[in-house]
């Protein structure tokens, strides 16, 4: 059938579309699989278990950041402490293992892998405890587990061997000197046992402890005096029970104290002054009820390297609240209500080297950094419009930073290390950060361009009978050839700045440049929806309902409508470099590639005017297409229904399906993103990088091939009347223009003759001239 060459080229066009947006998308996705991230510049997929294991698995060493592990699991001082106890308990199991090899040695004759391999297994689990429960296990010498299968309901008989006891998910009560008997006690682990109380007493006679455990319980009270037998106690966990005061002055007797973790508790520190512990290095008071903290709370300890006070109702700290700790390392304020920060509150902490002020309606002003010498700041959380990234940039000393969002590290290029480290389009070092993308933006301009110049070559050397809707079509191309302009530039910036983005990040997204691409883009994708919206309004008038005083479109009026389109669209684009004086306010500030879709957080500033543009005015344009078409086609059914349905317009008829189609295809991935993130919906780097590079400048390189390519009249000029007019030009001089006049009447299925042609026009039907 005549109109099969149509449905042929728009299903294959489509078929090519969705596999290359698929392959796109799908190379485009992060290195790593989730459990796993990427080092080594993304070359390199190590699983989140082996970061911060003390190994390093990463040849630039970012699994093993001190910075992040310090975040992750403690500060240093504890994660060496660590480190250095399993070294040794390894160290010393293989010397012993040494020595009952050599023994064995003397009085068996066996291979020594055999021996080697039997006698381990043999010293794991060696038990040198006389007496304990059977339910439990023993193993490591001296150490005993009671977990979850030893369904203890009363306190065991455990002999006095026993150095390290771990008793997790039973129900157990605790009662005076019940560890009387246990004197080499050095580890106790009371986890998950549903203890409501702690009698005085309790943990009498353990001078040689040194790591007490009671998370997770339901302790809401300690007895006073409860730690003074607790002389060698070093790190005392207390985790998630119900504590709504702690004996502080209790810990005078505790001298070794080095580690104190009153974490997800009710502790509010109301008169309450932590007293002076020469070994005390960390306190975790995080996820508590703490409201205010006093220039007396933490004042005696000046030997404090750590101090976590994250997520509490803090709304307010004292001036001088940690002006006496000298030594202080690191301070965590996260997630508390704290609006506003004295330029004295850290001016004394000249050892300060990690401030996280992350998650609060907190303003980051010079006066609050100017002091600081830090080398590491959380400000996840914190709103672009609150944070003086001129001071940031004056910070020295400062070498790693975390923000919410990656377009702020634009912003404060000179930080050599910024959290998140791409947003899926740029990252610190490259403008596009994926070869697929950098491959997708130089092909997806190169079809834009070169199919919208054949189009425009097409309808200014071949004459069409319909002036308007030619004059419609070139107007379509030019806005959409603008989009290919936009990514070429994209191209050779990021060509430019390979491997030095972060040089020069902050001059490119506050340049001219910078918001000239960003205007053009928009320009395109606006005065590209309004003219397809006119054309379907246009041909709405003019065939479903021709007999209500509608008629064609003179030249004038359709150059009137075009230039007011025009005008539209160029004036959303430029509107808000305008209202805010400043292309990083809108274009730059955030995406490198100067697009403003803001899908990245829900209320940055210029939300406004990014959902009025795409939400709004886009969204009812598309909207408006796809109802006018549907119309227009149900309209002529109708009219078609007592005889059959002309060729030219089933041809008609595909035609507009497959325009629909694709703006549909188009513009509804960034609709429904735009929406996904006024509910809160975390949209990924993936999904953007997709969106900017492919799915966004589809719409300016498809155009062509369905409202051109697919017309019957331009496709025979194109492929038939230009192939021949080139290879027969000599034999069409010799025969006085008959084969020219062949050709043209097979192409295009005119008259040469002005007159003629006009004639037949007027018979058509009005779809079948448009249809063309």
């Amino acid at each position: 059938m005549v109109y099969g060459r149509s449905i042929a080229v728009g299903v294959c066009l489509m078929t090519v579309v969705m596999l290359l947006s698929a392959l796109i998308f799908y190379l485009s996705l992060g290195p790593c699989p989730s459990g796993s991230f990427a080092c080594d510049n993304g070359t390199l997929c190590v699983p989140q278990r082996q970061m911060c294991d003390n190994r390093p698995d990463c040849a630039d060493g970012s699994d093993e950041h001190p910075v992040e592990c310090g975040l992750l699991y403690g500060s240093k001082e504890i994660a060496d402490k660590i480190v250095r106890s399993a070294i040794e308990k390894k160290q010393q199991q293989q010397l012993q293992l040494q020595q009952q090899n050599q023994s064995n040695a003397s009085t068996v004759d066996a291979s020594p892998p055999a021996v080697t391999r039997n006698q381990s297994q043999t010293m794991n689990w060696t038990c040198g405890i006389v007496t304990y429960p059977r339910s439990c296990r023993c193993g490591q010498g001296t150490t005993l587990y009671c977990g979850i299968y030893a369904k203890l309901r009363r306190w065991p008989r455990i002999s006095v061997e026993v150095t390290n006891l771990i008793i997790i998910r039973n129900n157990l009560t605790l009662r005076e000197h019940v560890f009387a008997n246990l004197t080499r006690l050095q580890k106790l682990t009371l986890k998950f046992n549903n203890i409501s109380r702690v009698p005085l007493g309790s943990f009498g006679g353990l001078s040689q402890l040194e790591r007490l455990e009671l998370s997770h319980n339901n302790i809401s009270h300690l007895p006073h005096g409860l730690f003074g037998d607790l002389h060698s106690l070093q790190w005392l966990f207390l985790v998630n029970n119900h504590l709504h005061h702690f004996p502080m002055e209790q810990l005078k007797s505790v001298h070794r104290l080095e580690w104190l973790v009153l974490s997800r508790n009710r502790l509010t520190l109301r008169n309450v002054q932590l007293p002076n512990i020469s070994s005390l290095y960390e306190v975790y008071l995080d996820y508590n009820r703490i409201e205010y903290v006093g220039e007396e709370t933490f004042s005696q300890l000046d030997h404090l390297h750590l101090l976590d006070l994250q997520h509490n109702i803090i709304s307010h700290i004292h001036g001088r609240a940690f002006a006496n700790l000298e030594n202080i390392r690191d301070i965590r304020l996260v997630g508390n209500p704290i609006k506003e920060l004295s330029g004295e509150t850290f001016l004394h902490n000249t050892r300060l080297e990690a401030l996280s002020l992350a998650q609060m309606p907190l303003h980051i002003h010079r006066s609050l950094l100017q002091p600081l010498n830090i080398s590491f700041l959380n400000l996840t959380g914190i709103r672009y419009d609150h944070i003086d990234f001129a001071a940031i940039n004056g910070m020295r000393n400062l070498t790693y930073i975390i923000y919410d969002r990656f377009f702020y590290c634009s912003m404060t290029p000179r930080v050599r290390m910024c959290k998140p480290s791409t947003d899926g389009v740029s990252s610190f070092k490259d403008l596009l950060t994926k070869p697929v993308l950098r491959y997708s933006a130089w092909v997806m301009a190169t079809l834009t361009i070169s199919g919208n110049v054949l189009v425009l070559w097409g309808r200014f050397i071949y004459r069409d009978e319909n002036i308007a809707v030619t004059m419609v079509i070139r107007n379509l191309a030019l806005a959409d050839m603008l989009m290919g302009f936009y990514l070429i530039t994209i191209g050779i910036q990021d060509y430019r700045y390979r491997n030095e983005y972060y040089k020069v990040v902050l001059d490119w997204v506050s340049s001219w440049q910078c918001v000239a691409i960003g205007t053009l883009a928009v320009s395109s994708s606006e005065v590209s929806m309004l003219i397809l919206a006119f054309m379907s309004l246009e041909r709405f008038l003019l065939i479903a309902d021709p007999f209500r005083g509608h008629r064609s479109i003179s030249v004038r009026i359709m150059c009137f409508s075009l230039f007011c389109i025009w005008l539209t669209g160029v004036g959303l684009a430029v509107a808000p470099v305008v209202l805010w004086n400043s292309s990083t306010k809108f274009y730059g500030a955030h995406s490198g590639t100067c697009f403003p879709l803001h899908i990245h957080e829900a209320y940055p500033l210029g939300w406004q005017y990014s959902a009025f543009v795409f939400l709004g005015v886009n969204l009812l344009l598309l909207v408006m297409i796809a109802l006018l078409y549907t119309a227009l086609l149900i309209s002529i059914w109708r009219t078609r229904s007592a005889t059959p349905l002309s060729l030219l317009d089933c041809e008609f008829a595909v035609r507009f399906f497959f325009i629909v189609l694709t703006d549909v295809l188009c513009w509804v991935p960034i609709i429904v993103m735009k929406i996904w993130v006024f509910f809160n919906y975390n949209i990924s780097d993936d999904i953007y990088a997709w969106l900017v590079v492919f799915v966004l400048p589809l719409n300016s390189a498809v155009n062509p091939l369905l409202y051109t390519f697919t017309t019957p009249k331009y496709r025979n000029q194109i492929f038939l009347r230009g192939w021949k007019k080139i290879t027969s030009r000599k034999r069409a001089e010799t025969a006085n223009g008959n084969a020219g006049t062949i050709t043209t009447g097979t192409a295009t299925g005119s008259s040469q003759h002005p007159e003629e042609s006009t004639t037949i026009a007027k018979a058509m039907p009005l779809a079948l001239t448009l249809a063309n």
